[in-house]
């Protein structure tokens, strides 16, 4: 499977990662449920365009349209490339080609005009040209985002119990990472996370957990879900290349007892 270098993890907003709140007391304290299944997530595949971070931060605010509305026929797919080229339009990197985006770019994006159903762009086969790009990044397609727009940020706490709770509660969190062929093995369980100096970027959402502790991600290459262990998951919130944010769609950001609602219950 090919990985592209197409979360730009080198072009992050660093100063934005480190001003992040700490996580409110109210999700360190939360009892969280058992576990938290992705089945309701849609797998997706990039394909060959470098959409990580349009499909990381997606599948992140899907699962925040859940928790504020607790009505899955309120649910959409939401829009991938929107998501990847109006990134990289804060980014500064539209019109450059298919070079990537960043995860701050994408929490910028989704705090001041949301990103809008994919039914409205569709999602292409290859990296668009400049008259899709001016369609797919139209004044109707930003408006039409507003009701998808994430509320508040938060830092992603070290320990994978605090990380579990924020889920548990109705947070979603995106993260990019230091990406190398093996760190998904065939079992689907990342014990380790141990890149080289020199390796590619690649973003993810994190969006439920195990009965046995292990956090659970989306990719975007095809391949679905996986599982990621606490002393896992430790080493790739501390790595000084990640970028990790904790997203709330809800107005005041406590924990929301949403588990009962959703969509894979009936």
């Amino acid at each position: 499977m090919q990985i592209l270098d197409n979360c730009r993890l080198e072009l992050e907003d660093r100063d934005l990662l480190s001003r992040l709140p700490e996580l409110p007391v109210e999700f360190l304290t939360y009892s969280r449920p058992a576990e938290v299944g992705v089945e309701w997530h849609k797998t997706e595949n990039q394909g060959r365009i470098g959409s990580c971070q349009g499909n990381d931060l997606t599948s992140c605010a899907e699962r925040l349209q859940f928790v504020r509305t607790l009505d899955k026929s309120k649910v959409v797919q939401l829009s991938r490339i929107f998501a990847y080229l109006a990134t990289q339009k804060i980014d500064g990197l539209l019109g450059r080609g298919d070079v990537g985006s960043t995860i701050t770019g994408g929490v910028k994006l989704l705090l001041t005009s949301g990103v809008p159903p994919e039914s409205l762009t569709s999602y292409p086969s290859s990296y668009p040209g400049s008259g899709a790009i001016q369609r797919v990044l139209s004044k109707e397609n930003y408006d039409a985002g507003e009701p998808y727009k994430a509320v508040s940020t938060w830092k992603v706490p070290e320990d994978p119990d605090e990380s579990m709770n924020f889920i548990g509660g109705g947070g979603a969190i995106s993260i990019g990472i230091a990406y190398y062929s093996g760190l998904i093995p065939a079992n689907r369980i990342v014990s380790r996370f141990t890149p080289p100096r020199r390796s590619g970027g690649h973003a993810m959402a994190v969006l439920g957990y195990t009965k046995s502790g292990n956090l659970v991600a989306v990719n975007s290459h095809g391949d679905g879900r996986y599982e990621i262990t606490p002393d896992a998951w430790r080493s790739i919130v501390r790595h000084q290349r990640s970028a990790c944010v904790g997203l709330v769609g809800t107005s005041e950001p406590t924990p929301v007892d949403w588990i009962s609602a959703s969509p894979w219950s009936d």
